[in-house]
């Protein structure tokens, strides 16, 4: 049997690691997967705040259509069914009440009569209630369709664009309350406050109705949002 050299030897064990190699090689690697997964965390947490932002914006944006679209087409009509009758167009500090249509992919046919506020059921949350101005068919119920559209809102204020018509040659101003007019103001102010402070920008909103509108769809006469009879 062949007996190895000496130098045959020695070459041998210094094939392997030393203690202290591997201390330091699993050290270092240590450190790595320290940097690797810091680095993954803090990729997933933009991700999730990239997320959220893509998501208020969205939301912001759905909110601000509602808005628009409804407001933008509004009927400046009489409400008839209540006692006293009054002008279906109300609006405060908190709340507001207008006649607008849905759209025909909505489901709910003829005019609706939609009221807009904060919740008091549901605190930190804004709804919108919709309900036919008129009656679909003779004998069909009033439902009333109420839908939460935004939630942890700390505040809900509308303000309303338009000179007092008892004043002659009195400019347009801001106003905190639009009760028991007789005409439509020119611009609708909604600002919203949420509850972690942020606010959303300012939406203010031009009322468009004219005759053409207002003459074929309403038997009251009521053109430029004011009474003509």
């Amino acid at each position: 049997m062949k007996t190895l050299h000496t130098t045959q030897l020695y070459r041998i064990r210094q094939a392997g690691f030393t203690l202290l190699e591997m201390l330091i090689g699993m050290s270092l690697l240590s450190v790595m997967m320290v940097l690797l997964f810091g680095s993954l965390r803090v990729c997933v947490q933009n991700w999730d705040a990239g997320e959220n932002k893509i998501a208020q914006v969205s939301q912001a944006a759905i909110i601000q259509n509602f808005f628009i679209n409804h407001l933008q087409n509004l009927l400046p009509l009489q409400d008839n069914f209540s006692e006293p009758k009054q002008f279906s167009f109300q609006g405060d500090t908190s709340s507001l009440q207008f006649v607008s249509s849905m759209p025909a992919s909505a489901g709910r046919l003829g005019l609706q009569l939609f009221t807009i506020a904060q919740d008091s059921a549901k605190a930190g949350t804004i709804s919108v209630s919709m309900q036919p101005f008129f009656p679909v068919t003779d004998g069909s119920d009033w439902k009333t369709e109420q839908v939460v559209i935004l939630k942890d809102v700390k505040s809900l204020t509308f303000a309303y664009f338009a000179a007092d018509p008892l004043v002659l040659n009195d400019p347009p101003t801001w106003q905190s309350t639009w009760l028991e007019k007789t005409q439509t103001p020119l611009l609708v102010k909604v600002m919203i406050e949420f509850l972690n402070g942020t606010y959303w920008p300012e939406l203010v909103v031009a009322l468009k109705v004219d005759s053409s509108n207002t003459v074929n769809a309403n038997p009251f006469g009521i053109v430029n949002g004011r009474f003509t009879r």
